[in-house]
């Protein structure tokens, strides 16, 4: 019994510490059609103030709104009546815009938002 309680702990140990090394990791899908545009993008939670910095640079000061310290699970409508679904917390982000819904500049300043993600992340 003694052997089992070890062994439980051990893998538990080795799980965690293995979740901890995983906080760089990046993973950052576009996708696009005739009628909607989305990104997930999955990353280190310690990267999280990064992204929220961006996005207020990018978004969020037209609006007077702010992405930091949120935590997002909704449509939001900008100002400019740029509307969007956002998934947000540390680690994750999910935008969905739907073409239709939006003019041309708003969708491309959502993308261009979206595509410096990737390059805010690998800096």
């Amino acid at each position: 019994m003694k052997k089992l309680h070890a062994l439980f702990y051990g893998l538990i140990a080795i799980t965690a510490s293995s979740c901890m090394h995983h906080d760089h990791n990046i993973d950052i899908t576009y996708s696009e059609s005739n009628h909607e545009y989305s990104m997930k993008a999955y990353f280190g939670k310690s990267q999280t103030r990064k992204v929220e910095n961006y996005m207020d640079k990018r978004l969020g000061r037209r609006s007077n709104l702010s992405f930091v310290n949120s935590r997002i699970d909704g449509t939001i409508a900008l100002d400019d009546h740029t509307k969007f679904y956002i998934r947000k917390y540390p680690g994750t982000l999910e935008i969905n815009l739907d073409k239709d819904e939006n003019s041309m500049e708003n969708y491309k300043q959502v993308k261009f938002m979206c595509q410096g993600i990737k390059k805010v992340l690998t800096k």
